[in-house]
């Protein structure tokens, strides 16, 4: 039920219950005489009742969020006010009541009746506003972090190009055949970034095959291809996990890692049920001044925003920067987020 909907049945609701507790409050005035005996005194008062409570709820309440003309309808509530008590002191003078002293009496009395009721109203108006509000808040955090989250993916994604490009660039006039590869390879990371990275979660196996054909290109800018290790054991290939998530640390790995040599970078992916485990180990090279101020990559800050976004409590990154080696650790439980 939508909370439109919740807003117009909730004074029902509220006034069904009311009238129920008035039930069990005078059950022994019922087994002792019957239920037109306590039925009658509220026939008449208990519609003054709900038309004030809905007054207040429906057109009072809203107002009183203004700071504007304040003063004005605070005077509405006091002329409506003494409306009501001369409407019910009306009321009973009209059952029978004319001695004016009892009257004065209901009239004083019904102001106090009254501010109760109006009292209802606006406290109930106010607690489906702040319902209503708090689902705003919460719709709005859920779009923002949408909005984030594809703020971040274009910023990795254009990254990510940019350096495949210039892989294929530096072979492109020398080799028809890599070249031909390349391109389909290149097409395949490209069908992967347009139709399946536009999701918020894919198959962990198209996140594997897009890792394989960016190593495919990467591997063909050297002679020797044995200094990437890419060891995949997927246990469930049908878990699902945010697209583009591993990439990053990849592509930092070819930056700023030695490659060949014997300086391998390791790749591990390990799926356990519901347990994703990303390790990434490479040499690191030694980097000039230039490089040591950018050293992390572009998509590094990025990457840690979107497990914070998407695994705020579920996941656990572990960067190990030593001398020689450079080592990611991410561990990201699926399905308990």
């Amino acid at each position: 039920m939508n909370i439109k909907k919740i807003r117009i049945f909730a004074p029902v609701i509220f006034w069904v219950f009311q009238f129920i507790v008035h039930i069990i409050r005078n059950i022994y005035i019922i087994m002792d005489n019957s239920f037109i005996t306590i039925l009658n005194p509220i026939k008449v008062t208990y519609p003054l009742d709900i038309i004030t409570f809905l007054v207040f709820y429906f057109y009072f309440a809203p107002h009183l969020y203004k700071k504007e003309r304040l003063s004005f309808y605070i005077f509405l509530i006091i002329c409506y006010i003494h409306a009501y008590s001369f409407v019910w002191s009306y009321v009973y003078y009209s059952l029978g009541i004319t001695d004016i002293n009892q009257l004065k009496l209901y009239y004083f009395s019904s102001i106090g009746h009254s501010l109760l009721n109006g009292f209802y109203g606006i406290v109930f108006r106010f607690a489906i506003d702040w319902f209503e509000n708090r689902e705003k808040r919460k719709e709005l955090e859920q779009q923002n972090i949408k909005t984030e989250l594809a703020l971040l993916r274009s910023q990795v994604n254009p990254h990510f190009l940019f350096n495949v490009l210039n892989n294929i660039n530096s072979f492109a006039t020398k080799n028809s055949e890599k070249t031909s590869f390349a391109i389909i390879k290149l097409s395949e990371i490209m069908r992967y970034m347009l139709y399946e990275a536009k999701e918020e979660k894919v198959l962990i196996e198209k996140e594997i095959k897009h890792i394989e054909n960016y190593l495919a290109l990467q591997k063909m800018r050297y002679k020797s291809q044995d200094f990437v290790e890419f060891i995949c054991d997927c246990g469930n290939a049908n878990i699902l996990i945010p697209p583009m998530l591993f990439i990053p640390f990849i592509e930092n790995a070819f930056k700023h890692g030695r490659k060949g040599n014997g300086n391998k970078i390791i790749i591990r992916l390990t799926v356990l049920k519901s347990i994703v485990i990303f390790e990434c180990i490479n040499t690191i090279r030694k980097l000039n001044d230039t490089e040591k101020n950018k050293y992390g990559g572009f998509g590094i800050g990025n990457i840690k925003r979107r497990l914070k976004l998407l695994f705020p409590e579920n996941h656990q990154l572990i960067i190990e920067s030593k001398k020689t080696t450079y080592k990611v650790n991410l561990t990201i439980s699926i399905h308990e987020n």
